[in-house]
Protein backbone atom coordinates (compact mmCIF):
# COMPACT_ATOMS: atom_id res chain seq x y z
CA UNK A 1 0.00 0.00 0.00
CA UNK A 2 1.68 3.27 -1.08
CA UNK A 3 1.79 6.06 0.88
CA UNK A 4 3.90 8.89 -0.46
CA UNK A 5 3.53 7.93 -4.36
CA UNK A 6 6.51 9.68 -6.01
CA UNK A 7 8.98 9.48 -3.14
CA UNK A 8 8.48 5.94 -2.62
CA UNK A 9 6.84 6.59 0.82
CA UNK A 10 5.07 3.36 1.83
CA UNK A 11 2.12 2.67 4.14
CA UNK A 12 5.05 0.38 6.49
CA UNK A 13 7.36 3.30 6.68
CA UNK A 14 4.39 5.43 7.83
CA UNK A 15 3.42 2.84 10.42
CA UNK A 16 7.08 2.48 11.74
CA UNK A 17 7.02 6.35 12.01
CA UNK A 18 4.22 6.41 14.06
CA UNK A 19 4.79 3.25 16.11
CA UNK A 20 8.12 4.93 16.87
CA UNK A 21 5.75 8.34 18.40
CA UNK A 22 4.32 5.69 20.49
CA UNK A 23 6.38 3.97 22.19
CA UNK A 24 7.87 7.23 23.88
CA UNK A 25 4.51 7.83 25.78
CA UNK A 26 2.70 5.63 28.82
CA UNK A 27 0.31 4.56 27.24
CA UNK A 28 0.66 1.44 29.50
CA UNK A 29 -0.74 3.28 32.38
CA UNK A 30 -3.92 4.29 31.06
CA UNK A 31 -4.63 0.93 30.04
CA UNK A 32 -3.89 -0.29 33.91
CA UNK A 33 -5.69 2.08 35.71
CA UNK A 34 -9.45 0.77 35.14
CA UNK A 35 -7.80 -2.45 36.58
CA UNK A 36 -7.60 -0.69 40.14
CA UNK A 37 -11.50 0.54 39.59
CA UNK A 38 -12.69 -2.66 39.05
CA UNK A 39 -11.07 -4.39 41.70
CA UNK A 40 -12.92 -1.55 43.91
CA UNK A 41 -16.15 -1.64 42.82
CA UNK A 42 -15.83 -5.88 42.86
CA UNK A 43 -14.91 -4.82 46.87
CA UNK A 44 -18.04 -2.47 47.29
CA UNK A 45 -20.37 -5.06 45.98
CA UNK A 46 -18.65 -7.51 48.31
CA UNK A 47 -19.85 -4.67 51.61
CA UNK A 48 -23.23 -3.61 49.93
CA UNK A 49 -24.15 -7.64 49.09
CA UNK A 50 -24.50 -7.28 46.15
CA UNK A 51 -26.54 -10.11 44.45
CA UNK A 52 -26.16 -9.94 40.13
CA UNK A 53 -28.66 -11.69 38.69
CA UNK A 54 -26.55 -12.43 35.77
CA UNK A 55 -23.03 -13.69 35.77
CA UNK A 56 -22.24 -11.26 32.69
CA UNK A 57 -23.11 -8.26 34.79
CA UNK A 58 -19.83 -8.69 36.44
CA UNK A 59 -17.78 -8.33 33.12
CA UNK A 60 -18.44 -5.09 32.21
CA UNK A 61 -18.61 -2.65 35.30
CA UNK A 62 -15.38 -1.09 34.73
CA UNK A 63 -16.29 -0.02 31.17
CA UNK A 64 -16.88 3.35 31.00
CA UNK A 65 -13.47 3.76 32.79
CA UNK A 66 -12.08 1.68 30.14
CA UNK A 67 -12.81 3.35 27.52
CA UNK A 68 -12.28 7.20 28.68
CA UNK A 69 -8.61 5.73 29.36
CA UNK A 70 -8.58 4.09 26.06
CA UNK A 71 -10.09 7.45 24.54
CA UNK A 72 -7.64 9.69 25.98
CA UNK A 73 -5.16 7.34 24.33
CA UNK A 74 -6.77 7.48 21.17
CA UNK A 75 -7.81 10.94 21.17
CA UNK A 76 -4.40 12.44 22.11
CA UNK A 77 -2.52 10.25 19.29
CA UNK A 78 -3.89 13.09 16.80
CA UNK A 79 -4.60 16.01 19.17
CA UNK A 80 -1.17 15.91 20.58
CA UNK A 81 0.75 16.15 17.41
CA UNK A 82 -2.07 19.00 16.42
CA UNK A 83 -1.14 21.02 19.79
CA UNK A 84 2.38 20.70 19.96
CA UNK A 85 3.27 21.50 15.96
CA UNK A 86 4.82 18.27 15.16
CA UNK A 87 1.67 17.56 12.81
CA UNK A 88 2.99 19.93 10.27
CA UNK A 89 6.37 17.46 9.85
CA UNK A 90 4.27 14.64 10.09
CA UNK A 91 1.81 16.05 7.03
CA UNK A 92 5.09 17.03 5.05
CA UNK A 93 6.52 14.00 5.21
CA UNK A 94 3.51 12.18 4.26
CA UNK A 95 1.43 15.32 2.14
CA UNK A 96 -1.26 12.95 1.47
CA UNK A 97 -1.84 12.65 5.07
CA UNK A 98 -4.85 9.92 5.14
CA UNK A 99 -2.49 7.30 5.73
CA UNK A 100 -1.54 8.65 9.08
CA UNK A 101 -4.49 8.39 10.24
CA UNK A 102 -4.80 5.11 9.10
CA UNK A 103 -1.57 4.04 10.69
CA UNK A 104 -2.64 5.58 14.32
CA UNK A 105 -5.75 4.00 14.24
CA UNK A 106 -4.53 0.57 13.23
CA UNK A 107 -1.53 0.74 15.90
CA UNK A 108 -4.67 1.68 18.18
CA UNK A 109 -6.16 -1.76 17.42
CA UNK A 110 -2.90 -3.71 17.66
CA UNK A 111 -2.04 -1.78 21.10
CA UNK A 112 -5.14 -1.68 22.64
CA UNK A 113 -7.02 -5.17 21.71
CA UNK A 114 -4.25 -7.63 23.90
CA UNK A 115 -3.64 -5.43 25.96
CA UNK A 116 -7.88 -4.54 26.94
CA UNK A 117 -8.10 -8.32 26.71
CA UNK A 118 -5.65 -9.37 29.67
CA UNK A 119 -6.82 -6.20 31.40
CA UNK A 120 -10.88 -7.27 31.63
CA UNK A 121 -9.85 -10.79 32.22
CA UNK A 122 -7.86 -9.53 35.21
CA UNK A 123 -10.65 -7.19 36.30
CA UNK A 124 -13.03 -10.05 35.98
CA UNK A 125 -10.88 -12.22 38.04
CA UNK A 126 -10.58 -9.62 40.82
CA UNK A 127 -13.97 -8.48 41.09
CA UNK A 128 -14.48 -12.53 42.07
CA UNK A 129 -12.02 -12.45 44.27
CA UNK A 130 -13.98 -9.70 46.90
CA UNK A 131 -17.32 -11.39 45.86
CA UNK A 132 -19.36 -14.03 47.98
CA UNK A 133 -17.99 -17.67 47.42
CA UNK A 134 -21.95 -18.48 46.37
CA UNK A 135 -22.48 -15.55 43.85
CA UNK A 136 -19.12 -15.65 41.89
CA UNK A 137 -18.95 -16.23 38.73
CA UNK A 138 -16.39 -18.17 36.47
CA UNK A 139 -14.92 -17.97 33.05
CA UNK A 140 -16.75 -21.42 32.15
CA UNK A 141 -20.32 -19.99 32.99
CA UNK A 142 -22.70 -18.90 29.93
CA UNK A 143 -22.13 -15.74 27.86
CA UNK A 144 -18.73 -15.06 30.32
CA UNK A 145 -16.03 -15.75 27.33
CA UNK A 146 -18.41 -13.81 25.20
CA UNK A 147 -19.06 -10.81 27.12
CA UNK A 148 -15.33 -10.73 27.68
CA UNK A 149 -14.71 -10.45 23.76
CA UNK A 150 -17.34 -8.09 23.22
CA UNK A 151 -15.99 -5.41 26.40
CA UNK A 152 -13.03 -5.61 24.31
CA UNK A 153 -13.84 -5.01 21.21
CA UNK A 154 -16.62 -2.23 22.04
CA UNK A 155 -13.89 -0.92 24.17
CA UNK A 156 -11.23 -0.50 21.00
CA UNK A 157 -13.97 0.70 19.57
CA UNK A 158 -14.48 4.27 21.73
CA UNK A 159 -11.02 4.45 21.58
CA UNK A 160 -11.56 4.55 17.23
CA UNK A 161 -14.01 7.05 17.78
CA UNK A 162 -11.91 8.88 20.15
CA UNK A 163 -8.82 9.23 17.01
CA UNK A 164 -12.15 10.19 14.89
CA UNK A 165 -13.18 13.11 17.65
CA UNK A 166 -9.23 14.38 18.10
CA UNK A 167 -9.05 14.50 14.30
CA UNK A 168 -11.86 16.27 13.98
CA UNK A 169 -11.23 18.89 16.34
CA UNK A 170 -7.51 19.34 16.89
CA UNK A 171 -7.90 20.01 20.42
CA UNK A 172 -7.05 17.86 23.61
CA UNK A 173 -9.41 19.60 25.85
CA UNK A 174 -12.27 20.18 22.92
CA UNK A 175 -11.89 16.34 22.00
CA UNK A 176 -12.08 15.21 25.67
CA UNK A 177 -15.18 16.66 26.56
CA UNK A 178 -16.88 16.00 23.78
CA UNK A 179 -15.93 12.26 24.14
CA UNK A 180 -16.99 12.13 27.65
CA UNK A 181 -20.29 13.69 27.39
CA UNK A 182 -21.41 11.21 24.40
CA UNK A 183 -19.97 8.64 26.39
CA UNK A 184 -21.19 9.01 29.59
CA UNK A 185 -24.08 12.53 30.39
CA UNK A 186 -25.69 12.06 26.86
CA UNK A 187 -27.30 8.59 27.72
CA UNK A 188 -28.60 9.78 31.09
CA UNK A 189 -29.71 12.77 29.30
CA UNK A 190 -32.02 11.48 26.50
CA UNK A 191 -33.26 8.94 29.07
CA UNK A 192 -34.61 11.82 30.71
CA UNK A 193 -35.51 13.96 28.42
CA UNK A 194 -36.80 11.79 25.35
CA UNK A 195 -40.27 10.05 25.97
CA UNK A 196 -40.77 6.71 26.59
CA UNK A 197 -41.94 6.10 23.01
CA UNK A 198 -38.52 7.73 21.61
CA UNK A 199 -36.58 5.27 23.58
CA UNK A 200 -36.82 2.52 21.22
CA UNK A 201 -33.73 4.64 19.46
CA UNK A 202 -31.66 4.49 22.48
CA UNK A 203 -29.69 1.55 21.67
CA UNK A 204 -28.86 2.96 18.34
CA UNK A 205 -26.77 5.69 20.03
CA UNK A 206 -23.15 5.05 20.54
CA UNK A 207 -22.66 4.35 24.30
CA UNK A 208 -25.71 2.02 24.48
CA UNK A 209 -24.83 0.19 21.34
CA UNK A 210 -21.06 -0.21 22.90
CA UNK A 211 -22.65 -1.67 26.12
CA UNK A 212 -25.14 -3.87 23.58
CA UNK A 213 -21.90 -5.55 22.62
CA UNK A 214 -21.46 -7.48 25.60
CA UNK A 215 -24.58 -6.50 27.88
CA UNK A 216 -27.87 -8.77 28.07
CA UNK A 217 -31.15 -7.31 27.64
CA UNK A 218 -31.93 -7.60 31.33
CA UNK A 219 -28.66 -5.62 32.24
CA UNK A 220 -29.25 -2.92 30.14
CA UNK A 221 -32.72 -2.12 31.25
CA UNK A 222 -31.26 -1.29 34.74
CA UNK A 223 -28.77 0.92 32.89
CA UNK A 224 -30.94 3.36 30.94
CA UNK A 225 -34.19 2.78 32.70
CA UNK A 226 -37.60 0.63 32.33
CA UNK A 227 -38.02 0.80 28.65
CA UNK A 228 -38.53 -2.82 27.48
CA UNK A 229 -36.35 -4.29 25.11
CA UNK A 230 -34.10 -0.94 25.22
CA UNK A 231 -31.13 -2.56 24.10
CA UNK A 232 -30.03 -4.38 20.78
CA UNK A 233 -28.44 -8.46 20.93
CA UNK A 234 -24.65 -8.39 20.83
CA UNK A 235 -24.73 -8.94 17.03
CA UNK A 236 -26.71 -5.79 15.85
CA UNK A 237 -25.11 -3.70 18.50
CA UNK A 238 -21.42 -4.36 16.89
CA UNK A 239 -22.91 -3.81 13.30
CA UNK A 240 -24.45 -0.47 14.73
CA UNK A 241 -20.83 0.25 16.77
CA UNK A 242 -19.11 -0.49 13.36
CA UNK A 243 -21.55 1.95 11.36
CA UNK A 244 -20.76 4.58 13.96
CA UNK A 245 -16.43 3.96 13.67
CA UNK A 246 -17.15 3.95 10.01
CA UNK A 247 -19.12 7.14 9.93
CA UNK A 248 -17.20 9.03 11.96
CA UNK A 249 -13.62 7.99 10.62
CA UNK A 250 -14.64 9.02 6.98
CA UNK A 251 -16.01 12.06 8.12
CA UNK A 252 -12.52 12.96 10.15
CA UNK A 253 -10.52 11.45 7.15
CA UNK A 254 -12.50 14.06 4.61
CA UNK A 255 -12.04 16.99 6.77
CA UNK A 256 -7.98 15.83 7.05
CA UNK A 257 -7.20 16.12 3.32
CA UNK A 258 -9.63 19.31 2.96
CA UNK A 259 -8.79 21.33 6.21
CA UNK A 260 -5.29 23.92 6.32
CA UNK A 261 -2.81 22.71 9.39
Amino acid sequence: MSAGGQDGLTFRRVLRSEWTKLSSTNWSVLIALPVVFSALSGWIGHTNHATPTDPTLSVGGGFLMFAVAVGVFGLTMMTGEFQSGVIRATFTAVPRRLPVLWAKALILVVVATPSLLVAYFGAFLTYQAFTDSALRASLGDPGIIRSLFGATAATVAAGLMALALGTLLRSTAGALSAYVLGLVVLPSVLVSALPTTFHAALPYFPTLALQGMFRNVSQAMVQVGDAPDVMLSPGLSTVVVLGWVILMLTWAATLLRRRDI
